[in-house]
């Protein structure tokens, strides 16, 4: 959690999300969510948490605040990395097993787009300004490169784009992005 109240274990071989309250070191829940949960996103408002369920081909949602499971929904075939926008209005989840990414609204509670990327796609990250998708193909050895964007006109493409696939070498499976400031010479 943003304040370090909680802290959030996914438990792969029992298909269980555990809940441990850090300032007490105890135990408050064992959450049942789908098989093999292996990656956890935590949307940046701290509410809710997202589990990939790889061998259940579903998300599970936590509600944080009570330790609930909100809901589990069908996102794609073994998903295996999910990742939140900075406004808490979509996840996009890696599906290891289709070739491709699942967008899932959070807001309406469904999956607006598929995307198709390379093979087996793992590791994913979003650009600071958030208009660029990388995605890490791990038995293609390259990133798929998905722009976001708002069509201006009737008959543009949608709101994603591939960009470009990028060989990165063999097996890449975790990618982070570092941005940098310009500074404005006086």
């Amino acid at each position: 959690m943003p304040d370090s109240s909680k802290a959030f274990i996914a438990c792969a071989g029992s298909g269980q999300v555990a809940s441990v309250d850090l300032k007490s070191d105890k135990l408050l829940a064992l959450l049942d969510v789908g098989k093999t949960p292996v990656h956890l996103a935590l949307k940046p408002d701290g509410g809710e948490l997202m589990v990939s369920n790889f061998d259940s081909d579903s998300i599970s949602i936590i509600e944080t605040g009570t330790n609930e499971v909100g809901g589990s929904f069908l996102i794609g075939s073994h998903p295996a990395r999910g990742m939140v926008t900075a406004d808490n209005s979509r996840l996009y989840v890696s599906n290891f097993g289709s070739n491709t990414v699942g967008v899932y609204d959070i807001d309406i509670g469904k999956i607006v787009a598929t995307l198709p990327v390379g093979n087996h796609p793992d590791g994913l990250a979003l650009s600071q300004s958030q208009n660029y998708l990388l995605v890490l193909n791990s038995a293609s050895g390259d990133v798929t490169v998905i722009q976001k964007r708002t069509p201006k006109k009737k008959f543009e493409p949608g709101e994603y784009s591939l960009l470009t696939m990028i060989p990165v070498g063999v097996q890449p499976n975790n990618i982070v992005v570092k941005s940098f400031v310009a500074k404005s010479a006086k």
